[in-house]
């Protein structure tokens, strides 16, 4: 049911399975993969936590007929991990899952030709991260997105050391306690980082526009401080990215190797846009954009925004990535976010085989 999309249909056996054997593992993880795909976020996370207390490491079988390539994949506990299902496939990898926060520091690990560093969110997994990068250190085979790498791309660091590139147009990026934006310290603290009304208020480690709110002004500052959680907030650049129409589009895009691949442009009339619920994602001014992107990246960015986004996949520094973006009026690209966790939606097929070249050209022996 949960492969043919019957989700709701998919959750009730499930949740009638569980009441029969509470302990089993492909119970939760399918629970969790249900309530992931209703947008139930917290239900998600709960069943992924039981699981991953069942189960800290696991093997994905291999299907193939050939010889696999065998996959140490290290995860965190957290939600901060790269999805792996989409990208890896079982016909050519023998997977081993670990989290890495799960397991004891001395933890033994099946053998393997690559190491893939899944934990992808440096807002939400830095002790993982840690943790990872000593299991690395005491490997010799190749690796996919050094643990050093990922942490690079917490939101504020990204923003300084992307800032001033050519044709890129970075957000500055305040991390800051939610006291001091309380206090009659924010209006001080905000301007010394060069950010005025509006500004986006973001709590760390979250995705896809949760808890993110947009403010005017500091009596929208007071009301969203009460909305949001954490004791960390990200205080965000807007930057207008509106075009003479007034349509907002994100654009996303994946570094894989030394590849760019495009996975789709979102139109909106809303500036908090998202490709899935886009309100002009079914327009034909939407899905012409869509597939004129996904077709023909360069020419529909322009060769200035394109070289930004080249520049940006090289400093990232990490061999699976991706970015969100938009343009401005005069072609720069503006950078919404930078980081491992992008999911590749429609371009998971190229996605997959770009990642199967990727895996191919770190085992072979000019690489070594």
């Amino acid at each position: 049911m949960l492969a043919a999309g019957d989700v709701r249909a998919a959750i009730d056996a499930y949740e009638s399975a569980l009441a029969i054997d509470p302990f089993e593992l492909q119970i939760h993880l399918g629970l969790a993969q249900g309530y992931q795909r209703i947008g139930d976020e917290d239900g998600a996370e709960r069943h992924r936590r039981n699981a991953i207390k069942l189960a800290p490491m696991r093997t994905i079988p291999f299907r193939g007929g050939e010889q696999s390539i065998r996959v140490l994949a290290l995860l965190a506990t957290e939600n901060a991990n790269i999805d792996l299902e989409p990208i890896l496939s079982s016909e050519i990898c023998a997977i081993t899952l670990v989290h890495v926060d799960a397991i004891s520091a001395d933890a033994e690990f099946p053998k393997h030709d690559i190491i893939f560093n899944a934990i992808g969110d440096a807002d939400a997994a830095e002790k993982a991260l840690a943790l990872a990068e000593k299991i690395v250190s005491r490997s010799d085979a190749p690796l996919v997105n050094h643990p050093a790498d990922v942490a690079k791309t917490r939101r504020d660091r990204n923003a300084a050391r992307l800032r001033g590139r050519p044709a890129l147009r970075v957000p500055r990026i305040l991390r800051i306690e939610r006291d001091r934006l309380r206090s009659g310290q924010a209006s001080l603290a905000l301007a010394a980082a060069g950010i005025s009304y509006p500004f986006l208020v973001r709590v760390p480690g979250f995705h896809n526009g949760r808890f993110m709110i947009r403010v005017a002004d500091a009596g929208e500052l007071t009301a969203a401080l009460g909305a949001l959680p954490g004791e960390e907030l990200y205080a965000v650049e807007f930057i207008d990215t509106r075009d003479e129409r007034g349509y907002y589009c994100k654009y996303r895009a994946l570094f894989i190797g030394d590849e760019i691949v495009p996975v789709h442009a979102a139109l909106s009339t809303a500036w908090k846009v998202h490709y899935e619920d886009a309100d002009l994602a079914g327009s034909e001014l939407g899905r012409a954009l869509d597939r004129e992107f996904r077709r023909h990246p360069r020419k529909r960015l322009g060769e200035r925004a394109f070289a930004a986004l080249e520049t940006v996949g090289r400093e990232l520094g990490l061999q699976y990535a991706g970015a969100d973006f938009g343009l401005d009026g005069e072609g720069n690209l503006v950078l919404f976010e930078a980081n491992a966790t992008m999911l590749p939606g429609k371009a998971s097929e190229r996605a997959r085989q770009a990642t199967a070249a990727l895996l191919r050209s770190l085992l072979a022996p000019s690489a070594r």
